[in-house]
């Protein structure tokens, strides 16, 4: 998925970019989020996680060698250490001199009027060295929202920061247990379910009825979207 078309609780259409505009450069790299702006997304997506040395990058994979071609456990790497790497190296064989941002990176190519969802890759050792980094961007709250499949971080982060809108991520595939997910979401204090699934209606009523923000991915039609 690079660019997608989703509707917000007024339906309003927002486009999203997942890992930036990942169809003409390079994942998760400058170069992929400011293409992304440039084709008119309201809201990019990026995979975040922390470094050896104690700094935040944009990374899906746990290490580099899908993207690079050299194999570095991001955890067990340092920020000069990731930085040496190419990350364009697997991109349709064009040339791209594109390296990990940090998050500080990627939080400058954002405006006034544009947002952004981090989900944390990582653990919750990343929420403190993530606080910081939003405090000392130029961005309001409201332009950003924390994802994550781990369930820690949300409560982690509801607890830091509760004006942050953060939203759990959930395998509809691998959990589909309705009611765990709804004692979920309200123990660790979400502001809502990000999920797969597009065959419940019956999961869809229950985030609804909570009052919870709902919403799904890989696909055109979404009821709402967080921020």
């Amino acid at each position: 998925m690079t660019l997608l078309k989703t509707k917000d609780h007024n339906s309003k259409t927002i486009v999203v970019a997942h890992r930036g505009a990942s169809a003409d450069a390079p994942e998760n790299t400058i170069a992929a989020f400011n293409s992304a702006w440039e084709q008119g997304a309201d809201v990019i997506e990026g995979d975040f996680q922390l470094t050896s040395d104690g700094h935040i990058v944009c990374i899906h994979d746990q290490d580099t060698l899908r993207v690079s071609g050299t194999r570095l456990i991001v955890k067990e790497s340092t920020l000069e250490e990731l930085k040496q790497l190419d990350m364009g190296w697997y991109f349709h064989n064009k040339s791209f001199d594109e390296k990990i941002p940090t998050i500080q990176q990627v939080f400058a190519t954002i405006s006034d009027n544009k947002k952004i969802l981090v989900e944390v890759k990582c653990g919750v050792e990343i929420l403190p060295v993530l606080m910081q980094q939003i405090q000392m961007s130029n961005l309001d709250l409201s332009q950003i929202g924390i994802i994550a499949f781990d369930q820690e971080v949300i409560k982690q982060c509801k607890l830091i920061e509760p004006r942050l809108i953060a939203l759990w991520l959930n395998d509809f595939n691998t959990i589909n247990d309705i009611g765990f997910i709804i004692s979920t979401l309200l123990d660790i204090k979400a502001d809502g379910l990000l999920s797969n699934n597009t065959t419940s209606e019956q999961l869809r009523n229950e985030v609804i009825k909570q009052g919870l923000i709902y919403n799904i991915w890989a696909s055109d039609d979404i009821d709402t979207i967080g921020i």
